[in-house]
């Protein structure tokens, strides 16, 4: 029983400084605000879903050994991670801005509308004008 303990003290204390590895990498920084302007993009609710789905990965211990990552495998995985997450944004931020595309041309055309063809009160039309 004492082997299991110290095996789980060994793979805690890894994570650790897995973890103060990656928060003293000097993309860290980026890689937080990247993350943080996804979650912004994104709906609440699912940025909840999602951190909360991350949390529990690393609280598994889905993070590999730190033995096993050598700095510039650290270095690639972080620059990896930030472009990854640069495109998610990309790829999350396209249909708002077709949206507002969309919608910005529907206003500008029905101003054009409103102008070309202004409602005049003197000329009120009616059934039996149309004929």
């Amino acid at each position: 029983m004492e082997s299991k303990s110290t095996g789980k003290e060994k793979e805690e204390e890894e994570a650790e400084a897995l973890k103060k590895r990656i928060s003293s990498h000097p993309l860290y920084e980026l890689l937080v605000q990247t993350h943080k302007d996804c979650l912004k993009v994104g709906s609440i609710d699912e940025a909840d879903q999602s951190h909360n789905i991350m949390k529990q990965k690393l609280a598994a211990g889905a993070m590999p050994s730190s033995s096993l990552l050598t700095q510039t495998d650290l270095d690639h995985f972080m620059e990896a991670y930030c472009l990854a997450l640069t495109k998610l944004k990309e790829a999350m931020e396209e249909p708002q801005h077709e949206t507002v595309a969309f919608i910005n041309s529907m206003h500008m055309q029905l101003r054009e509308l409103t102008t070309t063809y202004p409602e005049t009160s003197d000329h009120s039309t009616t059934s039996s004008d149309i004929r």
